[in-house]
């Protein structure tokens, strides 16, 4: 399924490396399934991850880094705004994609929304190919969490301020920056104060520290070998 989403539609219902070196979402969330012995496994949702990761050549392994950061691996989890699933997938984004409310709490959709939710930004943001794989997945996963419109506010900043608009430790910056009207109230601001900059920067953060140790835990993974980016 290919659908293309406007970054208006992007930034109104998101209001929320190989290995290098994400919630505000309330949800009804258990201890995860993580098993650390010889198969390497992460969740009890590996498969779904992998078969996910293989179609859209997104690694399993950051998928696996998302559905923990947003669910704690509980396809049942519903958020107070009314996110629902491993991924932690509003029904707007569903209805982008062509899935209703009901189809997004199977676990194989809704994190297959996610994936292509991913690829959706990652395509949009137009990241040039030379930028470090750190600040590439910085910038994408502060999209999926904070929303398309006011990372793309905070980028517009850092380059109107002489700053490098493709780094992530300068949008973060930015990000924080969005909540006081000194910035929010300049030109090049498109989608007005952004009160959550601390937030998806301990988001992004967060994903990227599990990222890693779950690429530690999988290391050697063929299936994870064969989908290692999202670029």
């Amino acid at each position: 399924m290919s659908v293309v989403v406007s970054l208006t539609a992007l930034s109104t219902v998101l209001s929320v490396p190989e290995c290098s070196s994400l919630s505000n979402r309330s949800v009804v969330a258990d201890k995860c399934t993580i098993r650390t012995g010889g198969n390497k496994t992460i969740s009890d949702y590996d498969d779904i991850m992998k078969s996910v990761g293989r179609e859209s050549g997104i690694d399993w392994r950051l998928l696996s880094a998302i559905a923990h950061t947003e669910s704690h691996f509980r396809a049942d989890a519903v958020s107070s705004r009314g996110a629902v699933g491993l991924m932690q997938i509003m029904p707007s984004i569903g209805e982008h994609f062509g899935l209703t409310a009901e189809e997004l709490q199977d676990p194989h959709n809704n994190v297959r929304v996610a994936a292509m939710l991913l690829e959706e930004i990652d395509s949009m943001v137009q990241l040039p190919n030379a930028i470090s794989r750190e600040d590439s997945l910085g910038i994408v996963l502060a999209c999926y969490n904070g929303g398309l419109g006011h990372v793309s506010d905070a980028r517009r900043l850092a380059r109107a301020h002489g700053e490098d608009m493709n780094s992530w430790d300068v949008v973060s910056r930015y990000l924080a920056l969005k909540a006081d009207p000194a910035y929010y109230e300049q030109d090049v601001v498109s989608y007005g104060k952004f009160s959550g900059g601390k937030q998806t920067t301990a988001y992004v953060r967060t994903v990227m520290k599990r990222y890693e140790k779950y690429c530690r835990m999988a290391d050697g993974d063929a299936d994870g070998d064969e989908v290692a980016s999202l670029r």
